[in-house]
């Protein structure tokens, strides 16, 4: 594409996006104008102030916004990459984690995603951007960076872009004014376009001659069509790096897309163009909330619509200030006669603090001169007040305990309660951030391989925030199955494609200081704890030499307890010889039991021989009295019915009992 229809487009292109969000960008700016105390009219200021009437501004809305941005700095996003095909792996997505928190760490990131959300919270909507600059003056290696966007309303986007963070976006300008003499020194031989200076649209609404200069970055995605191949192996890859040997399975056509740059005014192109390293733009918008009505986009802030109940509360502030302020100075009654001749002192009473008042005694009005009643502020200039005070807590859905101050609300659950109320009203700005720190993720693990191309080394930055040096896209030498020597990648970037998650809680710190405190608790309930667990709760705890603490206590603990590679060869041989000594009185005490089972059962049978004896032994003496007495028969009649009813009853039980088990 030639420079002249780069021009045209980006002009044609500007005032499209010009055009579509005037309204959004003269709301946003009125927002921070109320946010930044400019509250009342500039006619109905000028009016009051010449007729000596106060025009107090009671300026709450920085506190409703601080509500929103204060939930949103205790979030803690941290982005958490995992391995997405089979060429990633979870050490390399360890890397791209560490190298992307050293990312953050060196661009002030935290700093950048707050001003970002307040700007969205404050005016609707806030940006930042990632670029790329070298190491330093003497490198030609590059870095990633994070940089916010001081000026919200400098950024002009494609307004046919729907996604909260404008990552669809297929265009968009980052603008900046700057006078004529440094533009010529900063671009000598390039033509410039002049603007007049406007407000809404900074500058931008006209390509046309003013006082300033604007330089716009231009960012836009051009497409492209490429042609990739899938090889026997399974991989794909263009049709360019194809290599014959490898056979070809299939080939197909892609549509894609290309991110281009160039720095312009509005007549030439002061820089580039050149190709971004990414397919996404690498600039993030932070969203307030958005509202699609027909084909427009209504976007509003967090004081959007508690602005006139602050103009209100201003007013009636005013006029009850105003009121108060008239009661000292009220009039004093009295005749012409009483104060001829003192005019000077009586002109004077309502504004210099006299000792005495001289008067002229009138015999019509007998008596000293006396004060007007003063007006009394009614009671219905109270209510408006407090009426305007209880709007904005409506119309932000913020209210008196999500601000820390005390309401009706007594018990601990009804302040919760409250306070989840709030949160819940401005959870989408908390949703929004977080969705834009995660379209930074993307955008990150996306560049990092083509920044990070080559063999170096770099500083990343685990969990807990611990430092180390890590050299990437390196290789080593290992044997093939054939005994050949080949070349194997290690910490390779450019392999593989990965994903992010956000987690959104308590960064490390906090967890662990919510962990030592739930051992702490833990400890108060199970006292006995402490004996087997001290170690790790000094290693939890953050105040200096823990970690000695716990190195201590560790050797301390039962050898059960402890990790046998922490022990010395003669504490792990006194272990071994403690367990042995454990098996042999465990197998020791099992043969005890044994030899008492044994026993218990020989002495059950030898009962069991006994009873049956004695019952044989009263049968026959049984017989022998019958037969005696001539009755024999009888008698083995009677025991043989014995023994019958005997065993019909147990029959009868086994059937109760049902049947018995086959085996």
């Amino acid at each position: 594409m030639t420079n002249d229809k780069i021009l045209k487009l980006a002009r044609s292109r500007m005032a499209e996006a010009i055009e579509a969000d005037r309204e959004n960008r003269e709301e946003a700016l009125d927002d921070l104008e109320k946010l930044v105390g400019k509250q009342w009219p500039d006619d109905i200021r000028k009016e009051r102030e010449a007729e000596g009437k106060p025009c107090l501004t009671m300026n709450r809305m920085p506190q409703f916004v601080r509500q929103v941005t204060g939930d949103i700095r205790r979030m803690n996003p941290a982005i958490n990459v995992m391995p997405a095909d089979e060429g990633a792996s979870s050490e390399t997505a360890e890397i791209y984690e560490g190298l992307i928190r050293q990312i953050e760490y060196a661009s002030n990131a935290s700093r950048i995603y707050e001003r970002s959300a307040e700007l969205a919270a404050g005016s609707s909507i806030g940006w930042f951007r990632i670029l790329t600059e070298y190491e330093s003056d003497e490198s030609f290696l590059q870095e990633i960076k994070l940089k916010g966007i001081r000026n919200s309303l400098s950024v002009y986007c494609d307004p046919k872009a729907e996604l909260p963070t404008r990552e669809d976006a297929g265009y968009l300008f980052i603008t900046e004014q700057i006078a004529r003499d440094e533009f010529d020194e900063a671009y000598p031989g390039k033509s410039a376009s002049d603007v007049e200076v406007d407000g809404t649209t900074d500058g931008l609404e006209h390509w046309q001659e003013g006082d300033k200069v604007v330089v716009a970055e231009y960012f836009w995605k051009e497409p492209v069509s490429r042609e990739i191949v899938l090889l026997a192996d399974g991989s794909v890859v263009d049709a360019e790096d194809f290599v014959a040997p490898m056979p070809a399975i299939k080939r197909r056509k892609v549509n894609t897309h290309k991110v281009m740059w160039s720095k312009i005014s509005g007549q030439d192109v002061l820089e580039g163009p050149q190709e971004m390293p990414s397919r996404f733009i690498p600039v993030v918008a932070v969203t307030g909330e958005e509202w699609h009505v027909g084909d427009r986009v209504h976007r509003s802030s967090v004081i959007r619509y508690a602005k006139d109940a602050q103009q209100m509360y201003n007013y009636w502030r005013s006029a009850q200030t105003e009121f108060a302020g008239m009661q000292p100075k009220a009039p004093y009654l009295v005749t012409a006669k009483q104060i001829a001749g003192l005019e000077q002192f009586w002109n004077e009473a309502n504004s210099r603090n006299r000792p005495y008042l001289p008067y002229n005694p009138d015999e019509k009005a007998p008596g000293a001169p006396q004060r007007a009643t003063p007006p009394i502020s009614s009671q219905a200039m109270l209510e408006q007040v407090m009426g305007a005070a209880e709007d904005m807590k409506a119309t932000t859905g913020i209210y008196d305990s999500a601000l820390g101050q005390s309401s009706n609300e007594k018990s601990g659950v009804a302040i919760r309660q409250r306070q989840m109320e709030s949160d819940v009203s401005t959870s989408i700005y908390s949703d929004n951030m977080a969705e834009a720190i995660a379209t930074a993720g993307r955008i990150l693990v996306d560049m990092i391989p083509k920044i990070y191309d080559t063999k170096r080394n770099v500083r990343i930055l685990g969990k807990d925030d611990a430092e180390k040096m890590t050299t990437i896209n390196d290789q080593q030498i290992a044997l093939s199955p054939d005994g050949q020597a080949v070349a194997v990648p290690v910490n390779d970037l450019t392999v593989g494609k990965y994903d992010i998650r956000v987690n959104v809680g308590p960064n490390y710190a906090t967890k662990r200081q919510e962990t030592a405190e739930g051992m702490l608790e833990f400890i108060r309930v199970v006292p006995g704890a402490a004996q087997v667990t001290g170690d790790l709760i000094a290693d939890a705890m953050d105040w200096p030499n823990a970690d000695q603490f716990a190195e201590r206590l560790k050797k301390g603990l039962p050898p059960q307890f402890r990790d046998p590679d922490d022990m010395t060869p003669e504490e792990q041989q006194q272990m071994q010889a403690a367990m042995q000594q454990q098996a042999q009185q465990a197998q020791a005490q099992q043969a005890a039991m044994q030899i008492e089972m044994r026993k218990a059962g020989a002495e059950a049978t030898e009962a069991e021989a006994d009873a049956q004896k004695a019952q044989f032994e009263v049968m026959n003496e049984q017989l022998e009295l019958a037969a005696k007495n001539g009755q024999l028969n009888a008698a083995v009649s009677q025991l043989v019915q014995a023994e019958v009813a005997r065993a019909l009853s147990m029959m009868a039980a086994q059937q109760q009992q049902g049947p018995a088990p086959i085996f």
